[in-house]
């Protein structure tokens, strides 16, 4: 019985190792994506950075602010800070982000929900790869939705900026 015991604690023991050890993978292969990402990003040949801020009637800029990172008809990178911090938005917890085409309202597109990519800074994320669909649309913004997001926007633009201008970081 002793023996029994024993075995069963060192199977334990390894099970847990175990776990560590994929835990410490899974880790490592998340930072390899994100330094894969981070050196596309940093060597593309068509990327347009962007500082977006939300503008009150008085022309002074708002709480929320956004960066985006666009590689020309390729991908798009949105960082969001601050979303959950002006007026009326305490509560909100679904940021969805969304491409649009020209000024036809109708035909917005869900390029995703915003996830929070560290609270400390309060900021959320998008990344959309889509190609096809990055090179049909003009700009982006973002809506505060209902959980789980929407079909179509229903919450007011935030963070609107337009994805047709020339590279600025070639």
């Amino acid at each position: 019985r002793h023996t029994r015991l024993q075995g069963d604690w060192s199977s334990d023991v390894c099970s847990s190792a175990l776990k560590d050890k994929d835990k410490e993978i899974a880790q490592e292969k998340e930072l390899l994506q994100h330094d894969r990402d981070i050196r596309n990003l940093i060597s593309a040949r068509n990327l347009y950075i962007a500082e977006i801020y939300d503008v009150a009637k008085s022309g002074d800029t708002q709480k929320p602010f956004g960066r985006v990172f666009y590689t020309k008809d390729k991908s798009l990178i949105f960082y969001g800070y601050d979303l959950d911090q002006q007026r009326g938005m305490k509560n909100a917890s679904t940021f969805q982000a969304w491409g649009r085409s020209g000024s036809d309202h109708k035909h917005d597109v869900s390029l995703g929900l915003l996830y929070q990519d560290d609270a400390n800074q309060k900021r959320w994320a998008l990344k959309f790869n889509d190609a096809k669909t990055i090179a049909q649309i003009d700009a982006v913004f973002v809506t505060v939705e209902p959980e789980g997001g929407s079909t179509e926007p229903s919450g007011k633009p935030l963070l609107f900026t337009y994805l047709r201008l020339d590279p600025n970081h070639p």
